[in-house]
């Protein structure tokens, strides 16, 4: 393992450089080096670095940004050679969706497993374009400095947080590094890497806020955050002046989108781990844009738990650093995280190792390592191979036959998965849009339907003192597809509640006057309701109730759209149906309850998902009716 380290970050606005030698357990800082960039200045990032003593090892190189993607990818337990001839197919396959030909490098996570259900591996895929890594690389050439690898800056602060022993076994820390134009996060519990991700918005955006409202130059806007800035919460915060006061409200807002994005981090963090209860103990807040007052204490206040500003160097030695290079160091520690984490990377055991670089560079870089050794031990087994080139380079050209075959067979499954994913995505959405629109015709249509049946019913001796539609109104909510998010393949249900649902029902409130047995015309009245082929369901509020001598008796009944199944959950979430027609799927063994809407649509309601009293008491009247 080599003794020293030269870690280095070009970010948009600076330029960070440290150079470590490691002694035992600790580190010696040798070098360290801090300087403001812009965009013309970055090509000759090299030659600054070089001119104050940052020179004579390769190079490890922090990536960030947009050129930079950081993924992940659930797999069975595999072999080491297997795993690199799928993460080689990953590579291949961003690299045609992103246009462009990219480096890789890929590491497997140790993640929590509480209830024993983890089954497969996640790796961790860390993927840079070429193009992006090549100005770096040329950048660094500027002084003859040459690139050794390239790291992700979210796993660098991981490195430089687990390598320096500032973790704490039970503890989860979420850690941030904040530069101008970008965030890089990650997440650790007991010195082990969960999750890393770099995001925006950066520094830059605190500074953007004070240039709209002063209404002044970007420059003078950095100067005036670096003096006057503070993002104290309210009620703590105390200004020397007016205007720092004025700086402060300008850029509180963008506090908050900071907070906002930490926080959705962890969600997104949740979701990929699989650790739904994952909950962040401390804050470890790193990068320049980290040195804006107050930043702790707002982000302490949002989100509830200690938060602090990291110091890398607890373990090295500085003794040998001039009084401006200890002054760097001493003043904003946090500011060097990346660039120590990168350092150490290639000193420590403990490191989370990536190396982002093309497959040409890794072969020459694998081959100066093997040196003489693996030339030697090349000339001595190429003699073997050449009996058996024939055989390999036949099996070979078969398996890349297969190879391509399976390729093409993979891309048109994905090609008709994503039809598959829109149309029924299109067709879900009229499906929805149609129920809506008829749940809300359905109390004008019904009170016509009841009037109808009334009219054809009612005898000479039956008359309807009052015809009342009601209209009760609840929540709703119905199932649908939806496509399983992230790497997931297939597709799961969902449900979605559908806003107000209007559920008709018609009052009749009559009498029987005349005839010779006004109960028995009342029987009548209501069989000949009931044997109606629309499905109505006909409800008894008051049975025939004969008057004094004389005088008409009266009656009060309900007629539904249908039989209202109740969901069997509690409260007022579930499936609610009302189903006309209602049958069981089976006679012999039913599994559901089957019916048609007021609209005509068809449905079918498993039996569990239906209160169990009701159940029970339509699967008799069912049974009774057979």
């Amino acid at each position: 393992m080599p003794q020293i380290g030269l870690g280095v970050t070009i970010g948009s606005h600076s330029l960070r450089g440290v150079l470590l030698k490691r002694k035992g357990e600790g580190f010696v800082v040798q070098r360290v080096f801090a300087d403001r960039i812009s965009d013309e200045t970055t090509p000759l990032a090299g030659r600054a670095l070089a001119g104050r003593g940052l020179k004579g090892v390769p190079v490890t190189l922090g990536l960030t940004g947009r050129d930079v993607i950081i993924r992940y990818t659930q797999i069975p337990p595999v072999p080491e050679w297997r795993l690199k001839t799928l993460m080689k197919y990953e590579v291949e396959e961003v690299s045609s969706q992103s246009g462009g030909d990219v480096s890789a490098d890929y590491h497997k996570l140790t993640l929590p497993d509480p209830d024993g259900s983890r089954d497969d591996d996640t790796v961790l895929v860390a993927l840079a374009r070429n193009r992006h890594l090549d100005r770096l690389s040329a950048a660094l050439g500027s002084g003859g400095l040459k690139l050794g690898e390239a790291t992700p800056n979210s796993v660098a602060l991981f490195n430089a947080f687990a390598v320096n022993a500032t973790y704490r076994e039970d503890e989860t820390a979420l850690l941030v590094n904040l530069g101008a134009e970008n965030v890089d996060i990650a997440l650790q519990r007991g010195g082990e890497l969960l999750f890393a991700r770099n995001a925006t918005p950066g520094g830059k955006a605190f500074t953007e806020a004070i240039e709209q409202a002063f209404a002044t130059t970007f420059g003078k806007a950095e100067k005036m955050k670096t003096s006057k800035g503070d993002v104290t919460p309210k009620g703590q915060a105390r200004y020397a002046d007016p205007t720092a006061e004025k700086v402060a409200n300008s850029i509180i807002g963008v506090a908050g989108q900071l907070s906002s994005m930490i926080q959705s981090t962890m969600m997104i963090a949740r979701a990929q781990t699989r650790l739904p209860d994952l909950k962040v103990d401390r804050v470890v807040l790193a990068g320049g844009g980290a040195s804006l007052t107050g930043l702790d204490l707002y982000l302490k206040q949002a989100m509830g738990v200690p938060v602090e500003r990291f110091d890398p160097f607890v373990l090295s030695d500085l003794t040998g650093l001039s009084d401006e290079e200890r002054e760097l160091v001493t003043s904003a520690p946090h500011e060097f995280a990346v660039a120590v984490g990168l350092a150490q990377s290639t000193l420590s055991p403990a490191a989370f190792r990536l190396a982002v670089l093309p497959e040409k560079v890794k072969r020459a870089r694998d081959f100066a390592q093997k040196g003489v050794w693996a030339v030697a031990a090349g000339a001595v087994a190429l003699g073997a191979l050449f009996f058996l080139y024939k055989g390999r380079s036949d099996a070979a050209a078969a398996y890349d036959k297969e190879r391509s075959a399976v390729q093409r067979t993979q891309k048109e499954v994905r090609a008709e998965d994503e039809r598959l994913r829109q149309a029924l995505g299109k067709f879900q959405q009229v499906q929805v849009k149609h129920r809506l629109l008829a749940d809300m015709a359905l109390p004008g249509a019904f009170y016509a339907e009841a009037l109808d049946l009334l009219e054809n019913s009612a005898t000479e001796h039956i008359y309807l003192n009052e015809v009342r539609l009601q209209v009760d109104k609840s929540v709703n909510t119905f199932s649908y597809l939806v496509g399983k998010g992230g790497s997931a393949k297939g597709y799961e249900e969902s449900s979605r509640t559908a806003g107000e649902v209007r559920e008709p029902w018609v009052q009749i409130d009559g009498r029987v006057s005349g005839g010779e047995n006004p109960s028995r015309i009342w029987q009548e009245f209501v069989e000949t309701l009931n044997r109606n082929k629309s499905g109505i369901v006909v409800e008894t509020e008051q049975a025939f109730k004969s008057g004094p001598s004389g005088q008409p008796g009266t009656f009060k009944m309900r007629l539904r759209p249908g039989v209202k199944l109740e969901p069997a959950t509690e409260g007022d979430e579930g499936i609610r149906q009302v189903l006309r027609y209602v049958d069981v799927d089976n006679a012999e063994e039913p599994t559901a309850f089957v019916g048609r809407r007021a609209n005509g649509e068809q449905v079918t309601v498993p039996l569990d998902s239906v209160k169990k009293d009701q159940r029970e008491e339509l699967l008799n009247q069912i049974k009774n009716r057979r």
